[in-house]
Parts: structure tokens; sequence; C-alpha cells
């Protein structure tokens, strides 16, 4: 017998109905075996893909995971911020047509660089050997790798 608590229900059941379907503030399907299909919960929405699964966030952002490897698509941070000084080795700062373009290289060998338009949007956020945190109001907070298991972007 299993249960799964689900907002404040629990739904109890002695095998997965085909097709199952489980809802409440939050939906879950499952296929005839019990295998996951897809969920929405607070608006945003999670399905398996081929290699993995995506997220859609209710701002349309989308975050995939595929064969381990992670995407972020149709995101426009509002800032973007490093979260220790002390691991950058260098940062410059290079302006083409009013466009300014960050480079922070870190201790590690990573870096990141960030354009910014003339009315201070983020037009573009790239890099190569670091680690970073995406908060729930779209910021991006970059740092050096550490160790050997941590994701490399």
């Amino acid at each position: 017998m299993s249960k799964h608590p689900e907002d404040d229900i629990t739904v109890v059941f002695d095998h997965t109905p085909a097709g199952a379907e489980f809802k409440g503030q939050n939906i879950v399907q499952l296929d005839d075996e019990g295998n996951f299909i897809e969920a929405h919960s607070h608006g945003s929405f999670v399905e398996k893909i081929e290699g993995g699964m995506r997220l859609t966030r209710p701002d349309g952002v989308t975050v995939s995971v595929i064969d381990g490897n992670v995407t972020l698509e149709n995101l426009i941070p509002n800032s973007v911020g490093v979260r220790d000084l002390s691991e950058i080795e260098s940062f410059a700062v290079r302006t083409v047509d009013k466009i300014r373009i960050y480079r922070i290289d870190f201790l590690s060998g990573g870096h990141v660089e960030v354009t910014y338009s003339k009315d201070d949007q983020v037009m573009e956020f790239t890099g190569r050997n670091f680690k970073q945190t995406l908060t729930k109001d779209n910021e991006i907070i970059v740092s050096r790798l550490h160790a050997a298991g941590d994701q490399v972007y």
C-alpha cells in the first residue's frame, strides 16, 4: 500500500491505477505503469521529455535537464552578482557603442561575461567553468568551481 501526501489530502491506494492523476492544489500525472508523465504546481509545469525533464515557470523561463546537461531558455535576469569577491582573479569593463560588457575571471580559471544594454538591461550572459544560483527574483549569483563534483556551466 502506498501513501502520497498532497496538499492537505492523503491519497491511499493498493496499486497505481491506470493513467493515475492526483489532484489538489497540485496535479501529478502518471502512466499505466506508475511512471511520471507531468506535474502542475504553483503555476509551474514539469514534463518528461526525451532524455530528461523540463520545468516551465509561470514567467515562461524553461529549465531543461537532458542527459545531465542543464539549459535555461527565455531567461532575462534582473541582475548578476558574485557570491564572494575573494574568488575573483580579475574584473574588466569594456564599452562598445554605449553597450557595457563586464568580464569576471575566477581563480579557478572559469569566467563570466555579462552584456548590458544602454538602458541597463541584461542582454547576454555567458561563461565557462563556474557555478551559478538562480533566485526566484531572476537574480543570477555566480561563483568559482570549488570541487571536481561541482556542476560545470
